[in-house]
């Protein structure tokens, strides 16, 4: 009798995840997951035949079953409930933070490191830094669950410094990091680090660059959201995790404008209030990824520079804004035409890369410097 009750059960439950997957209206976008969703598939009888519907119907189930997110929250807190610390490539560690793995080869590294030598030789004239950004997996090292595994990046950043040219300036902010690493130095539901954690990256940066940082009490800094749920949350979502805050930095003497060349439209602004409204809460600063952008501040120095850089940079960029009046900025992962060429174009002279480690050990665009 209990058997069968269990089975009518499962099969109730089935029925009614099924029909009501069927019934719903189809979602176009998944704020969780940050992605499109899978529409109906065309019917004839070429997709048929060629496999291509039953594949196609197959993805559409899975995003479009009902309560996708719900479920997906309910299997995640069930397997940390088990004891589970490692769930869908995110560390559930200490005072509440979801961390990101990292476990460097060197492979693509390496491929990256030629690149940027090939750009620094190729380029004599520019005067080239880099600032390499550990993540939180290194400077929260002692929130990481028991025998968890993190590929030292200490370690990288010796292998980095060994293996570039010595015509580009490395910053190391990890040494001044570590020193703050009792404050909110990175989000606990995102893989980026909070704008504190950048105002630390920053002064470390000025130093090398020889230019004087905005101090941190001169800003006033604004609560622009206390419910930022990032993406680490959204790889493994559970019902009892607390969000992140999304800090402004606004310097009350800075005027600024962004043109943003692949929407065609100019904001006076480095954050999109806007966006505070919609999952992605990171995207405020500077309206989150754009292959190539142009910020013009009042700072009273001239010299243009050229970043090129990830998206740990757009928590920095509105800070070093009060030191350049010009500063253009590239993202590889979308700008795929020479940076070489543009820097010439655009009569550059100082050269500025912004990158965390995890991104510069797996990314493949850095092609696009030469």
């Amino acid at each position: 009798m209990r058997n069968k009750l269990i089975t009518a059960l499962f099969i109730v439950y089935i029925l009614i995840f099924a029909v009501g997957s069927l019934v719903a209206r189809d979602r176009v976008f998944s704020d969780m997951e940050n992605r499109n969703l899978t529409q109906f598939p065309i019917v004839n009888a070429k997709a048929v035949l060629n496999g291509t519907f039953s594949e196609q119907f197959e993805k559409y189930m899975s995003d479009q079953i009902i309560a996708k997110d719900f479920l997906v929250k309910l299997k995640v807190t069930e397997n940390l409930a088990l004891g589970e610390k490692y769930i869908n490539g995110v560390y559930f560690g200490k005072a509440d933070m979801l961390i990101q793995e990292y476990d460097n080869s060197y492979n693509q590294l390496s491929k990256n490191l030629g690149y940027v030598n090939e750009f620094v030789n190729a380029n004599p004239d520019l005067d080239c830094s880099w600032m390499i950004v550990p993540n939180a997996c290194y400077i929260y090292s002692d929130r990481m669950p028991p025998y968890a595994e993190c590929y030292n990046q200490g370690e990288v950043i010796g292998y980095i410094i060994a293996n570039v040219s010595q015509d580009i300036k490395i910053v190391d902010c990890s040494k001044a990091l570590m020193e703050h690493k009792s404050e909110y130095l990175y989000y606990k539901t995102d893989h980026h680090w909070t704008m504190h954690g950048a105002y630390i990256g920053y002064s470390v940066l000025c130093d090398a660059l020889k230019i004087s940082p905005t101090p941190e009490e001169d800003y006033d800094i604004e609560l622009g959201s206390d419910s930022f749920y990032g993406t680490q949350y959204s790889n493994a979502p559970t019902f009892t995790q607390s969000p992140d805050d999304i800090l402004l930095y606004n310097n009350p003497n800075g005027s600024y404008k962004v043109d943003y060349y692949d929407k065609d439209i100019t904001m006076y602004s480095l954050y999109n209030m806007d966006n505070l409204e919609i999952k992605d809460k990171y995207t405020t600063y500077l309206d989150g990824n754009h292959p190539f952008i142009k910020i013009t501040s009042n700072s009273s120095n001239k010299e243009k520079l050229l970043v090129i850089k990830d998206s740990y940079a757009h928590s920095l960029l509105p800070l070093l804004a009060d030191n350049y009046s010009e500063i253009y900025v590239v993202d590889l992962r979308y700008y795929h035409q020479s940076v070489s060429e543009l820097a010439k174009s655009l009569d550059i002279s100082k050269v500025l890369f912004i990158n965390n480690l995890e991104f510069l050990s797996t990314d493949d665009n850095f092609l696009w410097l030469n």
